[in-house]
């Protein structure tokens, strides 16, 4: 037990506990890699990628649970929760209910302990305040969260090298 009466394992986080700037991790296309996924799918299926997107094929169930980590995102994850209040932001998909548990799983096999208990699912991110948002889509309210939205994917963001170069 700490001196808080949590357990080692159940570490005290938040603004009152711990206060650094938030940063928020959106899931999908930045931490792991929905799109090597489907990529794999077209391979096997023989079915362009876009007619798997059509066909909404991250509707199957379990299709979060085992995607690859996006190139370098473990890692930045890491590095940035040293300096950061960290969160993964990330948005269920409403059509296929196991996403919710996908993405909870996801988390613990990825990033492990360092983001116990840091999954906040929603389809609403302009809920949320902090330094940052790395997102790499303009959905979800994306556009109105409250602190800088970094495009992963983008120009100035192409990948997560760029990024924690920028918030370090």
């Amino acid at each position: 037990m700490n001196k808080h009466g949590n357990s080692e394992r159940d570490p005290v986080y938040g603004y009152l506990e711990n206060p650094r700037e938030l940063l928020y991790f959106d899931m999908d296309g930045v931490l792991a890699d929905a799109e090597a996924r489907m990529k794999e799918w077209s391979n096997k299926l023989d079915i362009p990628v876009d007619v798997l997107f059509e066909k909404k094929f991250y509707h199957t169930p379990g299709f979060y649970l085992d995607l690859p980590p996006v190139k370098d995102a473990v890692e930045s994850f890491e590095i940035l929760s040293k300096k950061y209040e960290v969160y993964i932001l990330s948005a269920p998909c409403w059509e296929n209910p196991s996403s919710y548990t996908d993405k909870r799983l996801w988390v613990e096999k990825f990033l492990g302990e360092v983001a116990y208990k840091r999954l906040i699912l929603t389809n609403d991110k302009s809920l949320f305040s902090g330094r940052a948002l790395i997102d790499d889509r303009m959905k979800y309210g994306v556009t109105k969260f409250k602190g800088e939205h970094i495009h992963f994917g983008s120009d100035k963001f192409p990948d997560w090298k760029s990024v924690v170069t920028y918030l370090n």
